[in-house]
């Protein structure tokens, strides 16, 4: 067995293992979920990647979650079609790891998009999990993961948790590929932020849950509910509008992504009401 076969077969076996991080030197960061690259493919951007890539590595507090799809992967039986792509899978892949290469250090996890996955059940080439080798032995979730992130701030400390699967299925309305995403929130709960992709569309929206409180519960005087802000993300893509999302009449894509806004802090000066903070902009 090859350490590519052995890295993921490792993986494999922690699927229900949440990825811890401990990044209490900063009481603020960045999460800048990447997918659907599509390297190999005519239509896309490498230059707007690469401007993603470069904001990241310009800033200490910026990270990154690869959510799939980052390769095009078209063959003579596969859905990409193989005389629209520029480049092989193997040149591909060789392309993309020199882009991700200057933020290795800044990946948090990698999934696995339905392009390499394609790969992976026709040939057993797993791309993404090579990639997870390549780039440090990064954790590979191929069917989506859980991340832990904490954050301190002033000897206090506060954690993040996050979601993120690369997609499913066919969506063309805003509505329906809003609707996957709060799906997922069905199927996974409890957590600060859920991250998407697959549709190549940016869209930020809250979900409000009224819960329980977690501490301070006295049976002497009145327990309160408290209300739940979850961040649900859907993430672009890097796609110009050419070849099938033309011919297939798509509205055009978002090119670009979500960044994700993550800060532990007080209420106000002295206070010890310390708590997560969460913004997205696109």
């Amino acid at each position: 067995m090859n350490k590519d076969q052995r890295y993921r077969d490792s993986q494999r076996d922690y699927e229900n293992q949440i990825v811890m991080w401990d990044l209490v030197q900063f009481s603020k960061i960045y999460l800048v979920p990447l997918a659907d690259f599509h390297i190999g493919a005519k239509a896309s951007d490498i230059e707007t990647i690469r401007g993603y890539i470069d904001w990241i590595k310009a800033r200490d507090n910026a990270f990154t979650i690869l959510n799939g799809d980052l390769m095009n992967c078209a063959g003579k039986d596969t859905a990409p079609e193989l005389f629209e792509d520029l480049i092989t899978p193997d040149t591909a892949y060789r392309q993309l790891l020199a882009l991700l290469t200057p933020i290795k250090n800044k990946i948090l996890m990698i999934t696995c998009g339905g392009h390499e996955g394609m790969i992976f059940r026709r040939v057993g080439a797993d791309y993404m999990a090579r990639l997870a080798v390549d780039l440090g032995d990064v954790p590979y979730r191929p069917n989506g993961g859980m991340v832990g992130i904490r954050l301190g701030k002033s000897g206090h400390r506060g954690m993040f948790w996050a979601y993120a699967v690369h997609g499913w299925g066919g969506a063309r309305t805003i509505g329906a590929k809003v609707n996957k995403v709060e799906e997922l929130a069905k199927a996974v709960g409890n957590v600060h932020c859920y991250i998407l992709s697959h549709d190549h569309t940016q869209v930020v929206h809250r979900l409000n849950q009224r819960v329980p409180p977690k501490s301070k519960i006295s049976f002497k005087r009145p327990v309160y509910q408290r209300t739940h802000r979850a961040l649900l993300i859907n993430t672009g893509g890097f796609l110009q509008y050419e070849g099938y999302v033309r011919r297939k009449g798509y509205v055009p894509q978002d090119i670009g992504t979500p960044r994700i806004l993550v800060e532990f802090k007080n209420a106000s000066k002295g206070a010890e009401d310390y708590h997560l903070d969460l913004h997205a902009s696109i």
